[in-house]
C-alpha cells in the first residue's frame, strides 16, 4: 500500500472513531434529573458582567459587526453601547428593569418609557424582555418547566443530550460533559429562538462562554456576541443603569408598544415577548 493510500485509509478510519469524552469529577452521569439540577445550579453562578464585546447581526436586509460595551446585572439591569469602525458612539440602551432609555446619536434623540420587549428591540432586533435578555447575555438559557425529561450521551458529538418535555413543547439541550453547561438549546412546539454557547473560558473559578449566539428563524435574524475583555461577578456600578438623557438631546416618551406619546400623555399598550425556541 503506497503512502497516499495509507493516508486516505487513516483519515477514513479516524473519522469513524468515537470522540474522546472528558467527564467532570462525578464521572459519566446517567440520570436526567441529576444533569438538569447541575445545569440549573451552574447557570445561576454568574450575576453580573461588564466589559467589551463584538456584536454580529445578520438581518433579512443587512448584516454587520459592531464594537460594544456591555454591563448587565440580574435580574434585568442593562447598559449597552455600540460604536462604529472609528469607535464613534452609535447608540446606547439603559434599563433599570422597569424603564428604559435609548439614545440614538445620529438624531440626538433619547427615547424613554417602559422596559418592554418592543422598546428593548429598538436596540437589538429581537423581541425579548430585559429579564430574559440579561440571563442570555450571562450565558444562561431560559428553560421550559419540564413535566418529564430524558438523557442520552451523544458519543459522536461528545455531549449529553438532555430533552425537556412539557405538553407539545420540547427543549433539546446539548450539555458539556465536563462543565455541565448548556452549549446549545433548541425548542420545538412553541415559537421563539435557538441559543448557542461556545469558547468556554475560566475566570475566578467560573466557567463562562466566550461566545453567545441567538437565532430567531421566524424573523430570519441571527445575533452573536463575542466577549473580549470582561469582568464577572464584580460589584455593579449602579450609575451605569441611571436613566439620564444626554444634555441637549430631544426626549421622546413611548408606550409599551414603542409608540411615541404626546408630551404629558400616560404610557399604555402591551407587547408579548418571544418564547425560547425557533
Amino acid at each position: 500500500m503506497n503512502r497516499a493510500a495509507v493516508a486516505i485509509f487513516l483519515v477514513v478510519l479516524c473519522s469513524g472513531c468515537p470522540k474522546r469524552i472528558e467527564f467532570g469529577p462525578e464521572g459519566e452521569l446517567t440520570d436526567a434529573d441529576t444533569v438538569y439540577q447541575r445545569v440549573v445550579k451552574n447557570q445561576e453562578n454568574v450575576v453580573t458582567l461588564e466589559g467589551d464585546a463584538k456584536l454580529r447581526a445578520e438581518l433579512p436586509d443587512q448584516s454587520g459587526t459592531l464594537s460594544m460595551f456591555i454591563a448587565v446585572t440580574r435580574p434585568a439591569m442593562l447598559h449597552l453601547e455600540t460604536f462604529d469602525f472609528f469607535n464613534r458612539p452609535l447608540a446606547s440602551l439603559v434599563s433599570d428593569g422597569q424603564r428604559f432609555g435609548l439614545y440614538q446619536a445620529d438624531t440626538n434623540t433619547w427615547y424613554q418609557g417602559p422596559a418592554s420587549p418592543a422598546n428593548v428591540s429598538r436596540f437589538l432586533p429581537v423581541m425579548l424582555p430585559g429579564e430574559e435578555l440579561v440571563p442570555i447575555m450571562l450565558g444562561q438559557v431560559p428553560l421550559i418547566p419540564p413535566e418529564r425529561m430524558t438523557l442520552e450521551l451523544d458519543r459522536k458529538k461528545g455531549v449529553y443530550v438532555l430533552t425537556l418535555h412539557r405538553g407539545q413543547a420540547t427543549q433539546v439541550l446539548d450539555v458539556h460533559t465536563k462543565y455541565l453547561r448548556i452549549m446549545k438549546s433548541q425548542v420545538r412546539g412553541i415559537p421563539g429562538y435557538d441559543l448557542g454557547f461556545e469558547d468556554f473560558l475560566e475566570q475566578g473559578g467560573l466557567i463562562f462562554p466566550g461566545r453567545v449566539s441567538l437565532e430567531a428563524k421566524q424573523a430570519k435574524t441571527k445575533l452573536q456576541v463575542r466577549y473580549q475583555q470582561i469582568k464577572l461577578n464584580a460589584r455593579p456600578d449602579l450609575t451605569l443603569y441611571e436613566l439620564v438623557p444626554p444634555e441637549g438631546a430631544r426626549v421622546v416618551e413611548v408606550d409599551e408598544a414603542g409608540r411615541e406619546l404626546p408630551a404629558g400623555a400616560p404610557a399604555s399598550g402591551s407587547s408579548a415577548p418571544l418564547a425560547p425556541g425557533s
